[in-house]
């Protein structure tokens, strides 16, 4: 198996799981916005669901992009992959300072 193939199948695996993080992350966002404004109806009174949900799920995708970075660069760490896989790969999750 060639680096290239490798990377290959390291990429699949990472947009897949940036889409499950993402996903787990904005139910969990939503999820939690909800209970929230059910318990204390005086701030759904005030606040429009409308006006909320955008910056909910801003700031879920922030969060989920935050998150994988720091956990696919464990990952490289972790299992040694940096020999294994392209260095424009790698580059993108590990910043060495020179």
């Amino acid at each position: 198996m060639t680096t290239h193939d490798r990377t290959l199948i390291f990429n699949i695996c990472v947009a897949l799981f940036n889409i499950i993080l993402g996903l787990a992350i904005e139910l969990v966002l939503v999820g939690g916005s909800f209970i929230f404004l059910s318990k204390f109806p005086a701030i759904a009174n005030g606040i429009s669901v409308n006006v909320l949900l955008p910056f909910i799920l801003f700031a879920g995708i922030i969060l989920a992009m935050m998150l994988s970075v720091k956990t696919i660069s464990w990952a490289i760490k972790k299992f040694d992959l940096k020999n294994k896989l392209e260095q424009k790969a790698i580059k993108r999750y590990i910043h060495e300072d020179l």
